[in-house]
């Protein structure tokens, strides 16, 4: 192995180890409420990385993609309260017929284009959220209505997916994000990412070439509807409660597409490192400003959201993985290759 092959293989591998080990250990010496904090950054993350898959690689932008973590949520918790089914079961029960309806739903939707598509989530997201705030029963199963499903605190019961405190969410949920990290990696360095890339840039010319469009949307759909139906979850057994007014809202799919944006859609990492730049800026503003000032901390929020948009467009993946790459050429982890003789 020559020397700048040994470099490359290098390259990443130091700050990635020690990346790994922070995030292993990083709740353990924390109180409850930053633990709570670091939960929902992976909880963002992982919800990010599955919108990321059929928007980010695709091109798309759905604003409505909270439905499918909405879906996942209620299926699980029908079954959980109805058949005492446990939610580790039930998660799979969700995610396969999440799957089933955003194929369904997007097989007609990818036909549309640029902001008709945004439009047609956002309206898909308002009619699930409205339907299910006006129905307690769907075919005789009780589902709430505007009051939401809650889940009572039985203890500490594992195979209930039920645990008495956040470390545990926090592994559960960071094994989740491991896999969908995994996933995404795997998608972007195959045919269906290359595919998925080409679609992306030039719809028409992959076309041409005889890439079939609608079969590779749905695909990466698929793929998305299905590992976002967990968040759903992983949602309802961390909060103890789901209503239509927060899980099928325009709110959330706007802040998880949001985090993937600003972190750079279309990469492995992007909506890792969006999340953990606007989830702790978002929860201190809840609480140093929510109460005394509401709506001061939503006004810093949308300013911190344009200063990121408006001088890093392409997100700050590429921003922080230069920054990584300089510092491990200056301490001497790695060094830049050299330039070959003509």
């Amino acid at each position: 192995m020559n020397s700048n092959t040994k470099g490359n293989f290098l390259q990443g591998r130091f700050f990635g180890l020690i990346g790994i080990i922070l995030l292993l250990v990083a709740p353990l010496p924390m109180p409850t409420y930053q633990q709570h904090i670091l939960v929902l950054v992976l909880f963002y993350a992982y919800c990010a990385s599955c919108w990321n898959i059929v928007c980010g690689f695709v091109g798309t932008l759905s604003l409505g993609h909270a439905v499918f973590l909405g879906l996942g949520a209620y299926i699980s918790t029908v079954l959980l309260q109805q058949l005492s089914l446990s939610p580790w079961i039930g998660m799979f029960v969700g995610a396969i017929i999440t799957c089933i309806f955003g194929v369904i739903i997007g097989y007609p939707c990818f036909r549309l284009s640029g902001p008709y598509f945004a439009l047609t989530t956002i309206a898909l997201g308002e009619l699930l959220r409205i339907w299910v705030e006006n129905n307690e029963y769907l075919f005789g199963v009780y589902i709430g209505g505007s009051r939401g499903l809650l889940l009572e605190q039985t203890g500490y019961q594992p195979v209930a997916f039920e645990f008495n405190g956040k470390i545990p969410y926090y592994y559960v949920m960071l094994v989740f994000l491991a896999v969908i990290l995994y996933v995404t990696y795997r998608i972007k360095n195959s045919k269906i990412g290359y595919y998925l890339v080409a679609i992306r840039s030039d719809p028409d010319a992959a076309e041409s070439l005889g890439v079939p469009l609608a079969r590779y949307k749905l695909i990466a759909m698929a793929i998305s509807c299905f590992m976002m139906a967990f968040a759903g979850t992983f949602y309802a057994q961390f909060f103890r409660y789901i209503g239509p007014t927060r899980i099928f809202g325009h709110a959330l799919s706007v802040q998880i597409a949001l985090i993937a944006l600003i972190g750079g859609q279309g990469t492995v990492f992007g909506p890792l490192f969006g999340s953990l730049l606007l989830v702790p800026v978002t929860e201190f503003l809840s609480e140093h400003f929510g109460g005394e000032l509401p709506g001061l901390n939503l006004f810093i929020y949308g300013v911190v959201t344009m200063l990121v948009v408006f001088y890093m467009p392409k997100g700050i993946h590429d921003y922080i993985v230069r920054f990584f790459s300089w510092l491990e050429r200056l301490i001497g982890i790695s060094k830049k290759p050299e330039k070959q003789k003509a």
